[in-house]
């Protein structure tokens, strides 16, 4: 998106399993389609029923869970209530809610955290559960100063309080380029010069291919104000935005290269 993208959040994704025990109340559950998605749907059966119960939410990408509604989320905050009048129980219900529950910044997990490039963000994309294991896989955007190996041990702390095993599936590194340097301050007179505004460069919590490689930034083509379309359905992109990046493009790779 524009205008120039100085910094990328960092990018993780962990597995939280608990082992089933003969006292819980699920049967068996699953939600999500990817875990860097907040998911539309959950299906949860219950013990001594035979149709899967369904939950709906609204997706978004993960890296702004606050625009979606996560299905798991709610099918647990549900369950929670109705297990409690009924008298049952289920250690991983009990688990998901203390440290989960509705929240969006990893708060109870130990993971919150916030600098001048943003707050961490936690979506629970999937969720498995099986007469073996109840497994929910979470992705995590995390400013690009948090400290992933004081994160792990916070982690493994709250966790262990539900007997809950927290694996770290995957750790992406954050991408950060100082306002001042060379490109991103060209890349920003350009496009302010071209727009007639006075933006400021951008930390966003989305990866872009510019992690591949060094000295590279996002720089659009999604403008100020256009509707956030990516990851939606029917993908599509303006002709006259098009043509005004182009332009943009041109004249930044020309004073980039001179």
């Amino acid at each position: 998106q524009f205008p120039a993208i100085y910094a990328e959040k960092g990018i993780a994704s962990i597995a939280l399993s608990q082992k089933r025990s003969e006292g819980d109340a699920i049967l068996s559950a699953k939600g999500g389609t990817a875990v860097n998605i907040v998911p539309s749907d959950a299906e949860v059966t219950l013990k001594g029923e035979d149709e899967p119960r369904t939950f709906a939410g609204v997706s978004a990408h993960a890296s702004t869970p606050h625009l979606g509604v996560n299905a798991i989320s709610l099918a647990m905050e549900e369950l929670e209530y109705e297990l409690s009048e009924k008298g049952l129980t289920d250690n991983f219900v009990t688990a998901y809610r203390a440290l989960i529950g509705q929240e969006l910044d990893g708060y109870a997990l130990g993971l919150a955290y916030s600098d001048g490039t943003g707050d961490t963000t936690v979506n629970a994309g999937l969720l498995h559960i099986d007469e073996v294991e109840a497994r929910v896989t979470i992705n995590i955007r995390y400013p690009v100063s948090f400290d992933v190996d004081a994160a792990k041990e916070r982690l493994r702390v709250n966790a262990d309080a539900f007997e809950i095993k927290a694996e770290w599936l995957s750790v992406i590194e954050p991408l950060y380029m100082p306002k001042d340097s060379h490109l991103i301050s060209t890349l920003m007179d350009v496009y302010n010069e071209a727009t007639g505004l006075s933006g400021e460069a951008l930390a966003i919590g989305g990866g872009t291919y510019a992690r591949s490689m060094p000295n590279i930034c996002g720089f659009g083509p999604a403008f100020p104000g256009e509707p956030d379309i990516a990851h939606q359905a029917n993908e599509w992109a303006s002709v006259n935005s098009l043509l005004a990046g182009a332009a943009i493009y041109r004249e930044a790779l020309r004073r980039l290269a001179d």
